[in-house]
């Protein structure tokens, strides 16, 4: 298979995987009322302090392992996030074989660049 196949495939089994978790996520929600002690009106009530932001990524994998519908949603977007990132990984991979010097250099600057965003820039605007 070439890398240009794998590249493809990650990213349609990144978004399927992340719309499959997604989805279950939601039927969760509605099934179980709510999720991670909300109500089913407070995780809809668009003036919710319910984010991303209240959750980190323990409680995430321990929320799935009780079959909790918000931890479900936000692993679907973990998935969706981190499908460009393996797309980037990849491609670095592939122009090191190629020995392709200036797309490299270019492709681990996007990478770099991915990364501040998201495990920097937050700390900034959140606090």
């Amino acid at each position: 298979m070439e890398v240009e196949d794998v590249i493809s495939y990650s990213l349609i089994v990144g978004v399927v995987a992340s719309i499959l978790l997604i989805i279950i996520g939601v039927v969760l929600i509605f099934v179980h009322d709510g999720a991670q002690g909300f109500t089913l009106e407070q995780i809809g009530n668009v003036h919710s302090f319910i984010n991303t932001s209240t959750t980190t990524p323990e409680k995430v994998v321990q929320g799935v392992q009780k079959l909790d519908g918000l931890s479900f949603v936000y692993l679907g977007l973990i998935v969706l996030i981190a499908t460009p990132i393996i797309r980037v990984i990849l491609l670095i991979g592939d122009f090191l074989k190629n020995r392709d010097l200036l797309y490299t250099i270019l492709s681990l600057i996007v990478l770099i660049n991915i990364l501040i965003a998201i495990f920097i820039v937050p700390d900034y605007i959140i606090k």
